[in-house]
């Protein structure tokens, strides 16, 4: 046989193996999931946080979603029309598959359970959340801070975001260091306002724009940096648009008509 030939036999035996290893891996992870939401509910778990693995293999979506936390009832309902589905078109409609990001607050019916798309590495686990105020600083959070962080806060969205310390108090990138141009009380204002996201425009980072005029960025669920560009709330907004892919902007509030 020409030698061609094998070759070509050979891939596409080595293809067909890979898809149907992937497709195995997604059920596996799929059911893996449902089991934690189930045995959840029955421990009465109010709350599930997705935990994606953030390198340069995470999807989008994954990035985006990474640090949200869920509502057991919604997660429950998704797990139940999974397990109930009576063929595949009905499994499939449970849990689509997406491939973008999802910046926005309320969750559809259909989305939420991990996995999210084809060799989808993400998980949901259990959490408990909790208030705590450091140095005059209310946050809410799902554990403590650790000695590497000054905010870990639940955002407008729902997404537990964190500030470590070598961001905050390191130059990085920065003109100057974000400890100097924004207090903590200020970020978690910023966070706790958010009404427009949308997609960095030079890499994966994702730019949100706050009630109180503050241009934030995120890594996931790391907060890159916060700072107001200008005093007029116009400007500012205009900045977070010129940084943005502007087109494809998630509104959480539209308070911020007027500014448009």
């Amino acid at each position: 046989m020409d030698f061609t030939i094998l070759n070509l036999i050979n891939m596409m035996l080595s293809a067909n193996t890979s898809y149907f290893e992937g497709v195995s891996d997604h059920i596996i992870s799929q059911m893996q999931n449902i089991s934690r939401i189930n045995e959840g509910a029955k421990n009465g778990v109010k709350h599930y946080k997705v935990v994606a693995r953030i390198d340069g293999r995470t999807s989008e979506c994954c990035r985006s979603m990474n640090g949200r936390i869920i509502p057991a009832s919604h997660l429950e309902a998704q797990s139940g029309a999974i397990q109930n589905a009576k063929n595949i078109a009905q499994k499939k409609s449970a849990a689509i598959w997406r491939n973008g990001a999802f910046y926005g607050k309320i969750l559809p019916k259909d989305f939420g359970l991990p996995p999210y798309h084809f060799r989808c590495r993400t998980e949901v686990v259990p959490v408990w959340i909790d208030e705590e105020e450091v140095g005059g600083v209310v946050m809410r959070n799902t554990s403590p801070l650790n000695k590497d962080e000054v905010i870990k806060h639940i955002d407008k969205i729902g997404v537990e975001r964190v500030l470590s310390k070598d961001n905050y108090y390191g130059k990085n990138n920065h003109s100057l260091q974000l400890n100097k141009r924004t207090s903590k009380i200020d970020i978690v204002r910023a966070l706790n306002s958010i009404n427009t996201v949308a997609k960095n425009a030079n890499n994966n980072y994702i730019n949100a724009f706050s009630d109180n005029g503050y241009f934030i960025v995120f890594n996931g669920d790391e907060i890159v940096t916060c700072f107001k560009p200008n005093e007029s709330k116009k400007k500012s907004f205009d900045y977070f648009k010129n940084a943005s892919k502007y087109d494809k902007k998630e509104v959480i509030k539209w308070k911020i008509a007027n500014l448009l």
